[in-house]
């Protein structure tokens, strides 16, 4: 299946996480973890359409650069920047999340919202992360993760939809290998509630992308993904880390 070229990841996963029945919580629990701060410069790694950015920088009056490998996605996230009267505060641009073009040591914090661009390359990712993060700025991956041992056909099921999950201790290697210290750890969803469930996702498919949407929903690779959720096979973590200044 190649559901990637026909509904992006980014619309796919915000069909299932409605803003305000799922994604603000988790993004209010990776605030308080990551503690931003008036003025400061973030970097949003795999924005999507941009939701998640444009409510830090009203919320927190931060400035953002947001990055997506999906020039569509970055397209509708401009739009809703100007509608929201943000264009000034949150700068969007599609970007490789494995080579990002920005210059060492630029922002005081770096989010990555690595379900959205999954996980395969996760290791680079976060050096990425790491490289321009600020000494003693903050690195925070929202991540997707084993909570037990898959099946072998769920884990290629998820692999369709580009989400390559791994067991938390993993992205906490992940985190020590690129550099970062001062580890922490949350669960994202404390009640184990991350991906919503029943006809609301058909009606929210239909409304983002019509008979497109309704078809990705409704396809094997997704119903796995919210079956894995519901499970509590596949749960969705936060890990911070600081970077440490060099010697």
């Amino acid at each position: 299946m190649a559901l990637g070229r026909r509904i992006s990841r980014a619309t796919l996963l915000a069909v299932h996480q409605p803003w305000h029945g799922v994604d603000e919580q988790i993004h209010r629990r990776l605030a308080r973890l990551a503690d931003p701060r008036e003025g400061q410069e973030v970097l949003w790694v795999g924005c999507g359409t941009g939701r998640s950015p444009l409510w830090w920088a009203a919320r927190f009056k931060v400035h953002v650069h947001a990055v997506d490998q999906d020039p569509e996605a970055i397209e509708q996230a401009e739009r809703s920047a100007r509608e929201a009267g943000l264009a000034d505060r949150v700068i969007f641009q599609a970007a490789d999340p494995g080579n990002l073009p920005h210059e060492d040591r630029t922002f005081d914090l770096v989010v990555l919202n690595t379900l959205y661009g999954g996980s395969a390359q996760a290791p680079r990712v976060i050096g990425e992360a790491a490289r321009v993060a600020r000494p003693l700025g903050v690195v925070v991956g929202v991540v997707p993760t084993w909570l037990r041992p898959p099946a072998e056909r769920d884990a290629r099921q998820l692999a369709r939809l580009g989400v390559l999950p791994y067991q938390m201790v993993e992205w906490k290697q992940f985190f020590r290998d690129a550099g970062l210290v001062e580890l922490a750890v949350e669960d994202a969803a404390l009640d184990g509630t991350w991906l919503a469930q029943g006809f609301g996702v058909v009606a929210r498919a239909w409304r983002a992308a019509r008979w497109v949407g309704v078809s990705a929903v409704l396809s094997s690779p997704a119903a796995a993904l919210r079956r894995l959720s519901r499970s509590r096979v596949l749960g969705l973590g936060i890990v911070k880390g600081t970077r440490w200044p060099h010697e």
